[in-house]
């Protein structure tokens, strides 16, 4: 068996496969597991035994012809067919896009063959988007940010290969990687960059922190991160006390990481593969998670990890951030407003608010099965019942065009009525992961006779239906389940 894994991602998203691509070898020990990657993110598969081999798509080969005076988009289009022909001739027995882009789901489409097994976003034969498993309907409707998805991606990824994760899945490189530094005995790691910059802290806001750390602890800091954040790196050690700061910004390669992660007493840093390194490390962490970020999905795993939460670096407290680092080094206790890394699904114990509980309980009865929550919350109450009226109008519509045959007529009616659903939706946020749920299963309808098309739309209609009366018909304690 031949297996083929695209994870076209981040550093930080490859290091979250790892231990779905090690559950996904455990499941089939025999096969044969490939990955592609994009070649500036390839490094981090290095150590990861399970891979087999590693394909590099050609980014700066496909695209030179595009951005030279004159245009070859023939050239540029020639030159991917030839990399995604060769990737088709290894005749893969399964392939799994972890990248959930359309640009995977186009070179999953043209990799596969009519044999494949495909897992994650692809295409129809007539080119439209596919999405042909429940994990990937799930993450296209409901994963992202300002969403109420808290399952973490490391989950999402080993449900989409199908298996259960275990303990040894969640391990560093073999061999662990040496580093050519010289490091203290004791020390904390500080990881000053992020993935994007939206994501990080300013030059002047890691010094603050570190210099009131510095004075509740002797512990040397440590600093990680690219060469293109040398200078950050450089401000904060020329305002810091001689030697308390060992500067290796830019420094070391990606694989050196890991050492010294491993070796911290804890790793400091915002969102970044940094963090994702140290859930395969159990290095303990202090994660700084700004707006641009949802940490249900990205924060790290490792026990004895927190989270500090703030929508922008204006709203962060220097002096909180570091009473929580040190209280984290000593294992005191933090305040209420600290989230813990904690095991199972949720990953994280926070205190939230109760329209973000309903709507991750919401969430999982959809999904998962479970009891529907109650909401008597009016605005949500008559947002249930203008829908329930709207789609009932909707189904009569479609069942005169199953009928007549005549599309025309109704055509403006149901199309009016997507309308005016998704605008409830955006004015009343409490509904709108059943309304995502709802247009993705539509979304997911595929190439078939308008008969055909017709009644699985209507049959994805009839189960909102059933949930919207659910809701309409008890607003206190809605029944347990759908039939």
């Amino acid at each position: 068996m031949k297996i083929l894994v695209l994870q076209l991602a981040r550093l930080g998203d490859i290091y979250m496969s790892w231990p779905a691509i090690r559950a996904l070898r455990r499941k089939f020990p025999e096969a044969e597991v490939h990955v592609l990657t994009r070649p500036r993110f390839a490094t981090a598969f290095e150590g990861l035994t399970s891979v087999h081999k590693v394909h590099q798509l050609p980014t700066k080969e496909i695209l030179a012809p595009l951005v030279q005076p004159k245009m070859e988009v023939q050239e540029s289009f020639d030159l991917l067919s030839v990399f995604v022909d060769q990737l088709h001739h290894e005749a893969y027995d399964k392939i799994y896009n972890f990248s959930f882009s359309p640009l995977s789901s186009y070179l999953t489409h043209y990799i596969s063959n009519s044999a494949t097994e495909v897992c994650g976003y692809t295409r129809f034969k007539d080119g439209f988007f596919a999405i042909p498993d429940d994990m990937s309907a799930y993450f296209y409707a409901q994963v992202g940010i300002d969403r109420p998805n808290r399952f973490h991606l490391i989950e999402i990824f080993s449900s989409l290969v199908g298996s259960d994760l275990t303990p040894d899945d969640f391990r560093p490189p073999h061999p662990m990687p040496s580093c050519s530094k010289n490091l203290p005995r004791e020390y904390i790691a500080v990881h000053i960059g992020a993935s994007e910059s939206t994501k990080t802290l300013s030059a002047e806001k890691w010094t603050q922190i570190l210099q009131i750390l510095h004075q509740q602890t002797a512990l040397p800091f440590v600093l990680i991160g690219s060469e293109g954040e040398a200078l950050i790196g450089k401000h904060i050690t020329e305002m810091m006390e001689l030697g308390s700061v060992h500067n290796l910004v830019g420094q070391t390669k990606l694989t050196e990481l890991f050492p010294i992660i491993k070796g911290a007493r804890v790793l400091i840093g915002c969102d970044s593969a940094p963090m994702h390194m140290a859930t395969l490390t159990n290095t303990p962490c202090v994660n700084i998670s700004l707006a641009s970020v949802n940490f249900w999905e990205t924060g790290p795993r490792s026990m004895d990890s927190v989270i500090v939460r703030a929508k922008t670096e204006e709203d962060l407290s220097s002096e909180k951030v570091a009473t929580v680092i040190y209280r984290n080094l000593n294992g005191e206790k933090q305040d209420l407003s600290v989230i813990h890394t904690t095991a199972g699904t949720p990953s994280y114990s926070a205190f939230t608010p109760k329209s973000a509980d309903f709507e991750w309980l919401f969430l999982r009865a959809l999904y998962m099965a479970e009891d529907f929550p109650s909401n008597d919350d009016p605005n949500f109450v008559d947002a249930i019942v203008q829908m329930a009226e709207i789609n009932q109008i909707m189904l009569q519509q479609m069942g005169n065009v199953d009928r007549s045959g005549d599309v025309a007529k109704a055509a403006p009616f149901i199309e009016r009525g997507e309308e005016i659903i998704e605008t409830i939706a955006k004015l009343v946020p409490a509904t709108q992961s059943l309304v995502r749920w709802y247009q993705t299963e539509k979304v997911r309808i595929p190439p078939a006779d308008m008969k055909t098309i017709l009644q699985r739309t209507m049959e994805i209609h009839d189960l909102f239906q059933k949930v919207l009366d659910l809701y309409k018909n008890s607003t206190r304690t809605p029944e347990k389940e759908l039939r």
